[in-house]
């Protein structure tokens, strides 16, 4: 699955799950995601299918997940490539959603390509809400967060925080 498969699986998991349980310090390899006590669900599966949600977390009207998949991102490693690769994630995670913010960079000691965004969408019933999305783009493993949250200044802040604790391990 690409990366923008991946990232748009990631939204729309985002859409369709819920659990419950407390928040703990959640370990996706590569990568690693820090949750406030506020966060609470249980993983999904322990090995899920390729593409299916590695864990889901609630916090009130707000849902979280993060994705795992096999997904090569060779060109976002090169600096000629990198740009235009972005671009098509970016288009695949904004399709039927306006697009509040984008930001790209590199986290990590090893410089992981990252892409952070938040959309304003439609949710099903109606409501409008917001999803913010870390995609982390390791060379061969696509690892993305995905969090939705009523469209209000309290949800936002919410979603960004969760997503933006993605982070590589530290090897």
């Amino acid at each position: 699955m690409g990366a923008r498969r991946l990232a748009a699986a990631a939204v729309s998991i985002v859409l369709g799950a819920t659990a419950a349980a407390a928040a703990e310090s959640i370990t996706v390899t590569p990568a690693q995601l820090e949750l406030d006590e506020a966060w609470a669900g249980a993983p999904v599966a322990a090995e899920p299918a390729a593409g299916a949600a590695w864990v889901v977390r609630t916090n009130g009207d707000a849902l979280l997940t993060v994705t795992k998949a096999m997904a090569g991102n060779t060109a976002a490693w090169r600096t000629k490539t990198r740009e235009a690769y972005l671009d098509a994630v970016l288009a695949g995670l904004t399709r039927g959603a306006e697009k509040v913010s984008a930001r790209r960079g590199k986290v990590g000691r090893d410089g992981v390509p990252v892409l952070d965004v938040v959309l304003r969408r439609t949710a099903p019933g109606g409501r409008a809400e917001l999803v913010a999305v870390r995609v982390l783009l390791f060379r061969t493993v696509t690892v993305a967060a995905a969090a939705a949250a009523p469209d209000t200044r309290a949800g936002r802040r919410l979603v960004e925080g969760a997503v933006t604790r993605l982070v590589p391990l530290r090897m």
